[in-house]
This record gives C-alpha cells, sequence and structure tokens, in this order.
C-alpha cells in the first residue's frame, strides 16, 4: 500500500484528428477491368487519408512527450501514470510546457490548414475526388483536438489492493525499454564518448528507480547495481574498444530482457563480477601475447550470456 499511499495517478486525456477515413470500396476502389488502387500513401489498411500526415506529426509529437514526462518519474498504472507525490509537481510543471506546445502547434496547423488541404489534393490529382469532399471544415476539426490531464489520489478498497509485484515488474519493463533504446545509441555511435556523458545517461534510470522503490527489494537491487555501474565509469573517453564500453553494454542487455534482469534480481549477476570477469579477460590476453587468438571484441567482453 505505500505504492498508493505515496503516488499520484496522472490522466492524459489527448485527442488528435487522424487526417484519415473509413476507405468506401464504391468510391475509392476500382475493381475489375481498368480498376486501380490508390497508392500507399492514400490508402493503407482500408483507411485512406485525407490530409497530408506531415501537417499532423508536430501534434503527434506532443502525444509522446507528455507521455516521456510522465515516463521519467512515474510508471504506467491504470491506464494513466503513477507519479511518486514528491515529483508531481515537477511532472505537472512539464506537463504544462507540453500543453503550451501544443496550444501553439494547433494554432500552427489551424492556420496552415487550407493550404495544406490544396497542397494535397494538388500533390494527389489523380485522386482529388476521393479527398476534397471528405475534409471536414476547419472548425470541425478543430474541436477535434484536445490536450488536458487529470490528478487523482486512489484509495482502494481493503482487501482489492494492487499487486507490488506487478507494479514493480511495470517498473523494471520500463527500465528496459530505456535500456534497450541507450545500448542501440551506443551501438550507433561512431565517436568516443566521455566517461561524464556516458554517466549522465545513466542518472534518469537511476532517479526514476529511486524515485519509484518504495522500499521494494527487486526495485532495490537492480537500482544497485545501476548505482555500481555509474560508479564504475571512468572521466576519461571511451570508445567501442575500451572495456568500460563493454561493461555497460553487457549491463544494459541483460536489463533490457525481463528473463536475464531475474539473475540481477537474485544476485547471479553483478557489475562486480562483470568487472573482475574483464580484469581477468584482460589479464589472460596479456599473458598471451604469442597466440594468434585474436582480440575479443565488443560483442564478446565481458559477456555474461
Amino acid at each position: 500500500m505505500e505504492f498508493i499511499h505515496g503516488t499520484t495517478l496522472v490522466y492524459l486525456k489527448m485527442r488528435c484528428w487522424s487526417g484519415e477515413k473509413k476507405a468506401s470500396r464504391d468510391s475509392d476502389i476500382l475493381l475489375g477491368v481498368n480498376g486501380k488502387l490508390p497508392p500507399q500513401k492514400l490508402l493503407d489498411l482500408g483507411r485512406k487519408k485525407i490530409f497530408p500526415p506531415r501537417a499532423l506529426d508536430p501534434l503527434l509529437n506532443k502525444r509522446k512527450a507528455a507521455e516521456r514526462a510522465c515516463l521519467a518519474q512515474g510508471t504506467r498504472f491504470m491506464g494513466g501514470f503513477a507519479v511518486r507525490d514528491d515529483a508531481i509537481d515537477d511532472v505537472v510543471a512539464r506537463l504544462e510546457t507540453v500543453k503550451q506546445s501544443f496550444e501553439s502547434a494547433l494554432q500552427q496547423f489551424l492556420n496552415d490548414f487550407d493550404r495544406n488541404k490544396e497542397d494535397w489534393i494538388t500533390e494527389n490529382d489523380e485522386y482529388a475526388h476521393i479527398i476534397r469532399d471528405q475534409v471536414p471544415d476547419r472548425e470541425t476539426v478543430a474541436n477535434a483536438f484536445k490536450f488536458e490531464f487529470k490528478l487523482y489520489k486512489l484509495q482502494p478498497l481493503e482487501g482489492f489492493e494492487p499487486d507490488e509485484v506487478e507494479i514493480a515488474d511495470q517498473i523494471l519493463h520500463e527500465i528496459g525499454l530505456s535500456c534497450r533504446e541507450m545500448s542501440d545509441r551506443l551501438l550507433e555511435r561512431k565517436r568516443a564518448i566521455s566517461g561524464q556523458n556516458l554517466s549522465k545517461q545513466l542518472d534518469p534510470l537511476v532517479s526514476k528507480l529511486d524515485t519509484l522503490s518504495f522500499g521494494n527489494g527487486r526495485i532495490l537491487r537492480v537500482l544497485s547495481e545501476f548505482r555500481a555501474l555509474r560508479e564504475s565509469i571512468p572521466a576519461v573517453r571511451i570508445d567501442q574498444d575500451h572495456p568500460c564500453f563493454g561493461r555497460v553494454l553487457t549491463f544494459l542487455t541483460m536489463c533490457s530482457d525481463d528473463k536475464k534482469l531475474e539473475c540481477i534480481v537474485n544476485g547471479q549477476f553483478s557489475v562486480t563480477r562483470l568487472i573482475e570477469g574483464l580484469r581477468t579477460d584482460v589479464s589472460e590476453s596479456g599473458a598471451s601475447l604469442a597466440s594468434t587468438t585474436p582480440k575479443p571484441s565488443v560483442v564478446s567482453t565481458g559477456a555474461y550470456f
């Protein structure tokens, strides 16, 4: 119950006009002799795009920005986001900023509405007949957008409290997704990264685990390993051949897989053991300089799995 008593539920209510309509077999799709389908940019999975998708992208991106603001210090819960009470003011401030940006983008979208509509029709002149009369008027479209959020305190009935194990698993799953994104960025990076910068990239993950731990043993064990990893990063330039790179990549990969993450939770895997394994690899490599065996690659160095 500590989780429920110590968090506020943030419920996002966002609507965006899709710029699409269900395609009609009678007017949009011509079958039989000389029949043909509109191109995929106009017709996809039974939906026809009556407005340029690129014009809607800035507004759709605001939805993702709002979710990121909530997930930075909260976790998905009951259709919303559970945020620790002492972090709720910061999350609300971020959401207010996103809301202002959304309203500004919406105003720009409405200002350009007629031009974007005509440009889309011109760009798809052959199919203008299935676009022009299907686009609602500007006012109707404006009313299809909405951005607001509500805050709630929950009080479950006795005997129907949420499962704390499931909550912890959800938090760790979200951490795993962030770890996968971070490992992908590191692998795609062509240049060396400073140890300070690499350490800072772990800060949001450490902060989220710390904020939402509420004494949960599973989360605290993972948090402890994240802190150990962060403290082990040296203040030097780190490229893909540096031992620290393999260490960080291995740990992030472990965390991004639910089954491998259990090895961290139950103590079978730790950053200390990972570092010791890397040192052993380096020592053995130095003792066999005459060997023709190639130097371990980033992928294999310190690999636990």
